[in-house]
């Protein structure tokens, strides 16, 4: 079976997708330190996806500045709802998809309230 070349912006929207059902499938808050992640993560809570705490940006010797953590809360029911689509549109484009489903609410996976917080860092509710 050929595959079909993806655009820049395809294989972008790819990645972030695949991040995204890493987080549905991972116990939330979870925890990311990439740099990579933390860019594609600013993208996502952007897009209303998942909702995400970010640390302070700090600066480089360089002058250039990054995100050293950000903490994954929660996969919003849009984020789900996305997940499901790429899905749909694409079978297997994600791998297997999650099959963790969200409490029957209407926002989405959160983290638990039995959920053990990171250590030094302050959930805001």
């Amino acid at each position: 079976m050929r595959s079909k070349m993806l655009s820049e912006r395809q294989q972008r929207v790819l990645v972030s997708m695949k991040l995204l059902a890493t987080f549905w499938q991972r116990r939330l808050p979870a925890e990311a330190t990439s740099r990579d992640e933390i860019e594609q993560l600013l993208s996502l809570e952007a897009a209303g996806l998942v909702r995400a705490t970010f640390d302070r940006p700090l600066r480089e010797r360089t002058g250039e500045f990054y995100i050293p953590r950000a903490i994954v809360l929660e996969v919003t029911a849009e984020g789900l709802s996305a997940l499901t689509r790429a899905q749909r549109q694409q079978p297997g484009i994600l791998g297997e998809m999650p099959s963790r489903r969200p409490a029957r609410s209407s926002r989405g996976r959160k983290a638990g309230a039995g959920a053990e917080p990171i250590p030094g860092h302050s959930v805001v509710k």
